[in-house]
């Protein structure tokens, strides 16, 4: 897909204030307020300026379900990362290989390279390889529709980490569903769109909440990713309901441009709106291989709320210094690693896909931040996944 850096204002739209009472309807967002409609679908404290109270530093991750599911015995497992070159693939993806070498199960990583291309062929190696179970990491189903078609017809399961299936909505199509189970992110999680839409609602909370009501917002995206694309359209929601907030460019990159290329049009961007007071990131590889850089050499950081990505170590590396990043919304994705395992597990044994505990926390200098190194969640995920797999 072809990049783009535009500029326009955020109006209300229809259909955007209805998205964003869905997300409201489907929790982890505040209830409207009885007289939002008097705020043309902004609530109060958006109009007003953004409410501490509602940013989620309190978090929601929960621990694992505890029932017991003994893991199957004698499996092979090839997981495929979108590309290991990036630290948002490579660390679920590195998860995900300990979780199945912990269950011991034979195990390899195909790596397709930041390359959509590639990950046809390597399904297909995969189930030449022999394997019961295919994981699937930031990979779409309709981009490797044919090869999962083959998989289902000879039994092979397969599981996403951050990938959507071909019946989901945002592709707009009636095909049907060809993974074989999905992660349980839990209850609130049963629209698995509005609930990854949630984690850039929240996003856009906490940069309301740090302009006092007044952001300008450069925002990056790479919207060929599925779960980008929904993190960005909760983020883009809500910031509409915030009526002295306005988004003054959108910024569309690909993959293959992490590093000098993004970090020439975050540098392009921040030279072209001036006023700009916000920068949003989509992932952690994108602030560091580009839009950090640009932030700090632009000498605008003490100027400019960056809000970052998934916030592994070298991001927050980065809020601890102040060098380009001001907040992180952590979604633990090791944790996600293990909890796709879980998933496998339970296709293999024909159980109920057990309740993951996943969810997101809020991070910034003054709330959750660890004085050094990565963020450890307050669960003990991996001990509570090993005990209920009998290990």
């Amino acid at each position: 897909m072809s990049s783009r850096l535009t500029s326009r204002p955020l109006r209300l739209a229809g259909a955007g204030l209805a998205a964003a009472l869905l997300l409201a309807g489907c929790g982890g967002s505040s209830d409207p307020e009885p007289d939002a409609q008097e705020t043309n679908g902004a609530s109060p404290a958006a109009s007003a300026g953004g409410d501490d109270s509602e940013l989620n530093y309190a978090g929601t991750l929960r621990q694992p379900d505890a029932t017991a599911r003994p893991i199957a015995k004698g499996k092979k497992v090839v997981i495929i990362s979108a590309g290991q070159a990036s630290i948002s693939s490579s660390v679920p993806v590195g998860a995900a290989e300990e979780a199945a070498k912990a269950a011991g199960w034979d195990v390899e990583v195909y790596d397709s390279q930041l390359n959509p291309a590639n990950s046809a062929g390597l399904v297909r190696q995969a189930l030449a390889s022999g394997a019961d179970g295919i994981i699937l990491q930031a990979i779409d189903c309709p981009g490797v529709k044919g090869p999962l078609q083959e998989a289902k017809a000879k039994g092979v399961f397969v599981v996403g980490i951050y990938s959507f299936d071909c019946n989901d909505p945002i592709f707009k199509g009636s095909d049907p569903a060809l993974f074989s189970g999905a992660i349980n992110y839990g209850p609130d999680a049963k629209d698995i769109g509005a609930f990854t839409k949630r984690y850039g609602a929240d996003q856009a909370k906490a940069v309301i909440a740090a302009t006092g009501g007044k952001a300008k917002v450069i925002f990056f995206n790479q919207t060929t990713v599925t779960v980008l694309n929904y993190t960005g359209q909760g983020f883009l929601e809500e910031m509409k309901k915030c009526s002295g907030c306005e988004v003054v460019a959108e910024v569309e990159f690909a993959g293959a441009e992490l590093g000098p290329n993004l970090q020439q049009k975050a540098t392009s961007a921040l030279l072209q709106n001036p006023d700009a007071n916000v920068v949003k990131s989509p992932y952690t590889s994108a602030t560091l291989l580009g839009i950090a850089p640009a932030v700090v050499q632009s000498g605008r950081a003490k100027d400019l709320y960056v809000m970052g990505g998934e916030g592994f170590a070298p991001e927050l590396d980065l809020l601890r210094a102040g060098q380009g990043v001001n907040a992180v919304n952590i979604a633990p994705s090791d944790w996600t690693g293990w909890a796709a395992v879980d998933t496998m597990n339970s296709l293999f044994t024909d159980k109920p896909i057990a309740d993951s505990g996943l969810g997101w926390q809020l991070v910034d200098k003054d709330h959750n931040l660890p004085p050094a190194g990565p963020f450890v969640p307050s669960v003990d995920f991996t001990g509570a996944y090993k005990k209920a797999w009998g290990l």
